[in-house]
């Protein structure tokens, strides 16, 4: 990563403020995300939706929750070429998620494991495990970590600001959750009283309606947007990413 082309100011930022950035992102970039979101998030919602229709609520959130941690990878690659490179192409992103497909399985996995066997311990290090692991993705696709550094790599980076990651993951979570039962609620009153469109079961009916998992899948560009902002900031603040851009600002004005 280029920290000097970079297209976004690198500063120390709240949680509230790496939100409102990657929002602000994703809307200026919407074509770009918009292109990635038809070749990734369709198949997605697709599977998802037949899963539950096959197998019943379960085993519709227990795909889309397996595949949404692949999924967002592209976004990941598209996020970090749209801030650093001077060129950012779907085809781009979906190549560089898939060249790194086999090392994210492996550690997405583990990651998986290991979250399981918290839950034994009734969740107590739950949130631990989830801070430190957060940033999994981001090692495996844009640093390009082996399966044995990424692990070591992901911890380096998260807990130099574990408070900071703890609080993205339960952010993260809550949009997921959030957003499912959001747009539920919200399409169904749509199609009820304004198309008067009889609407769907409710996801509190049978646990899973097509309307959730549209939007769930919806807002996993964001969420993958905001985990990577997270990254970079806590990267800023760990390796002084700021003041490393305000240096050479100065240099390159001084030439």
């Amino acid at each position: 990563m280029d920290l000097i082309r970079a297209r976004v100011a690198l500063r120390e930022r709240s949680l509230l403020d790496v939100t409102d950035l990657a929002v602000r992102f994703c809307a200026a970039n919407a074509g770009a995300y918009a292109r990635l979101s038809l070749v990734v998030l369709v198949p997605a919602l697709a599977a998802s939706w037949l899963a539950a229709r096959a197998g019943g609520w379960f085993a519709g959130w227990a795909v889309a929750i397996a595949t949404a941690a692949f999924a967002d990878a592209p976004f990941l690659a598209l996020a970090s070429r749209l801030v650093f490179a001077d060129e950012a192409r779907a085809r781009d992103a979906l190549r560089a998620a898939a060249g790194a497909l086999p090392r994210l399985a492996a550690v997405r996995i583990v990651q998986a494991v290991a979250l399981a066997m918290s839950a034994l311990l009734l969740f107590l290090p739950w949130l631990w495990v989830g801070g430190v692991l957060l940033f999994l993705p981001e090692v495996v696709v844009l640093e390009q970590a082996s399966v044995g550094a990424a692990w070591a790599r992901a911890q380096r980076v998260a807990q130099a600001h574990l408070g900071v990651a703890v609080a993205a993951m339960m952010l993260l979570a809550l949009m997921a959750a959030g957003s499912a039962l959001l747009a539920d609620t919200a399409g169904r009153e749509l199609l009820e009283n304004l198309l008067e469109v009889k609407p769907p079961h409710s996801v509190f009916d049978g646990g899973v309606s097509g309307l959730a998992l549209l939007g769930f899948w919806l807002t996993l560009p964001l969420r993958a947007t905001i985990r990577f902002f997270v990254y970079l900031d806590v990267r800023t603040r760990t390796e002084g990413w700021d003041i490393q851009t305000r240096f050479a600002a100065l240099a390159a004005r001084g030439a």
